[in-house]
């Protein structure tokens, strides 16, 4: 499904040429009065020669074809640019044409009207100039064809070239995201609230539960319709009404969006590249407030510019817009800015991010994403995120964007495939950020293996506070180092692999020592304090052990070897099984030892699940 847009001087019979074409008047008595749905004030429709169906936007007049913007803002596929032969080129045209290459439009033809009014010589100069003037856009090599809306001369010519350029690469994408910008709404008796507009995305379904934006209300989709007939499924690019279920008219004005729930995040701060028109009558400063139309809203917004502090007419610049009220934008959407007073067309640009930052300090940084993003292809949408923060969960990259989730999906595993991101769970992270740390990370673990030979690793925290970021940012930095293979994970702490934790010779003496000295009397032994002050290095090798799952410590200070442990805990699972409970001071009596050993052992024992606590009894546990 296409729609078509007229454009071109008042007067010069674009209606006309329309209602030849159609059979259908688009200024016909408003369709309120008419029972039923329809869409047809304004527009009209017909079947091209090869059978496919085309809408058709007519809007009469400059104004109206900027203000009403039904045919404006990423709402036309193609433009029917029409030029009287009486008349030929005209300031209104001229500026008409500047909008059209704002908007984007892809393609189109020029209908040279009242051909019945002038001989064939005025036809011949007329394509001529008008040929000189199309020269460097997308209309340069497209057709010019004298017509006449008053005999029907030369409309089947231009049936015949629409159905030539009208081709699939300009064709509305399903992206699986709907979003269609309201142009009208109203109530019929007996079927409730309407709108229509233009479905510039995605498709549109029978009980659908959409969301209007930027409100967030939702509502069911209970009948669409397109060239006034039922339909289950709106195609993208096609004009539809809406009949929705749960949402009133009054609710509901020009400009806000029926989107696919949970697809659009509307914004009042957008970003894009801004182009004056050459033939603008005013320069657009710094700061200024403009009227800003996208879809078909209409929002008064105060302008930023990022690159200069006064654009001239004909030239461009990146620029920051902050917005007096929401609208449901996405990343690609075309918007035409005109000055308040007096009413006039100055520029405009496409929508390159929908999440700005303030103030002077960022502005290099906000240049250099636009900059980024500007071929506006999934992988430079996914890689400018990125600079803005360290890493971004998956989901979040969907939103506002004019891209399927398998087109994201493909992206996202091509910049993998390259090696520059890590989809680590449902969150991306910046291979560079990852490299940023990889090395200072790495050579500080060879540093503590170093300083600490007896140690088996380094805490992350540790490693987090050596490498001053926080610890939110370690475990992506530690899956990358360990999946290139530069570091191991054991036990919680980070290695250099090969590495293995070993004491000095002296160090190994006093291990000896120690084991000695708590397998004699293991429920009696000296604490880990006692140990220290008797000489420093122990701590050493106690937590060597510790490391090693060796030694246990218990609140305290308590030190028990591993096999000790086990035994004792066996011992008091034997008096549990045999008595059924025990007290505290039971188990203690049953073990010969004081207090002093034996409540951090119950307690340890306890959040090992070996012992349970029943009132002042300990009874059996699953441990």
């Amino acid at each position: 499904m296409f729609v078509l847009g007229t454009a071109g001087h008042i007067d010069h019979g674009k209606s006309a040429l329309v209602t030849r074409m159609t059979g259908i008047d688009p200024d016909r008595l408003p369709e309120e009065k008419e029972r039923g749905m329809t869409i047809d004030l304004g527009f009209a429709w017909l079947d091209l020669p090869s059978g496919r169906s085309v809408g058709m936007v007519d809007v009469p007049g400059h104004e109206r074809f900027v203000r009403n913007r039904v045919a404006g803002v990423g709402g036309i596929d193609a433009v029917i640019f029409v030029v009287a032969a009486d008349d030929g080129w005209m300031p209104q045209s001229e500026e008409h044409f500047g909008i059209i290459k704002l908007l984007g439009v892809k393609t189109g033809l020029v209908a040279l009207t009242k051909k019945d009014l002038v001989d064939d010589d005025m036809i011949e100069l007329q394509i001529d100039d008008i040929r000189d003037r199309l020269k460097g856009s997308v209309l340069s090599d497209k057709p010019i064809i004298p017509v006449s809306s008053l005999t029907g001369e030369g409309v089947s010519e231009i049936l015949t070239a629409l159905d030539t350029i009208l081709t699939d690469d300009i064709q509305r994408p399903d992206i699986g995201a709907a979003r269609l910008f309201i142009d009208r709404r109203f109530t019929i008796q007996g079927i409730g609230t309407v709108v229509t507009g233009t479905l510039l995305e995605g498709k549109l379904l029978l009980d659908q539960q959409v969301e209007l934006q930027p409100s967030g209300m939702t509502a069911r989709i209970r009948k669409l319709q397109t060239h006034k007939k039922e339909i289950e499924t709106a195609a993208p690019g096609s004009r539809v009404a809406v009949n929705l279920v749960g949402m009133e008219r009054s609710v509901i004005s020009r400009g806000d969006a029926i989107c696919a729930a949970g697809t659009v995040t509307p914004t009042s701060r957008i970003a894009g590249e801004i182009k004056l028109l050459e033939n603008s009558k005013y320069p657009l400063k710094n700061g200024a407030e403009i009227s800003f139309l996208i879809g078909t809203a209409d929002i008064i917004a105060r302008v930023y510019l990022l690159q200069t502090d006064l654009l001239k007419p004909g030239e461009n610049s990146l620029a920051r817009l902050n917005l007096k009220t929401p609208v449901a934008a996405k990343l690609g959407d075309q918007f035409i800015l005109r000055r308040i007073s007096p009413q006039d067309t100055v520029g405009g640009g496409a929508v390159l991010d929908t999440e700005t930052f303030s103030g002077r300090k960022d502005k290099k940084l906000q240049i250099s994403l636009l900059e980024a993003r500007n071929d506006l292809t999934a992988e430079s949408i996914i890689k400018s995120e990125l600079e803005k923060r360290v890493k971004i969960p998956r989901a979040a990259l969907f939103g506002n964007l004019p891209f399927s989730h398998t087109a994201m999906n493909e992206a996202l595993e091509r910049l993998s495939a390259e090696g520059v991101i890590l989809i680590s769970g449902d969150e991306i992270v910046p291979k560079k950020f990852l490299e940023k740390y990889a090395e200072p990370a790495g050579e500080l673990i060879e540093k503590d293996h170093r300083m600490r030979p007896w140690a088996e690793g380094i805490d992350p925290g540790v490693l987090a506070k050596k490498l001053k970021i926080s610890p939110e940012r370690l475990p992506e930095i530690i899956e990358y180092l360990v999946s290139s293979g530069k570091i191991t994970k054991v036990k919680g702490l980070l290695k250099s692999p090969g590495h293995e934790a070993r004491l000095k010779p002296d160090q190994q003496a006093l291990q000896g020592k120690l084991n000695a000295r708590l397998s004699a009397g293991p429920l009696s032994a000296p604490l880990k304090k006692e140990f220290i002050d008797e000489d420093p290095r122990y701590e050493v090798v106690i937590e060597f052990l510790k490391d090693k799952g060796e030694l246990i410590e218990l609140k305290g200070g308590v030190l028990f070897t591993a096999g000790d442990f086990n035994a004792i805990s066996a011992r008091v699972r034997e008096l549990l099984k045999s008595k059924g409970k025990a007290k505290a001071s039971d188990i203690k009596e049953f073990l010969n030892t004081s207090r002093k050993y034996v409540i951090p052992l119950l307690e340890r024992l306890d959040q090992l699940g070996v012992t349970v606590r029943d009132g002042d009894y300990r009874v059996i546990g699953k441990g």
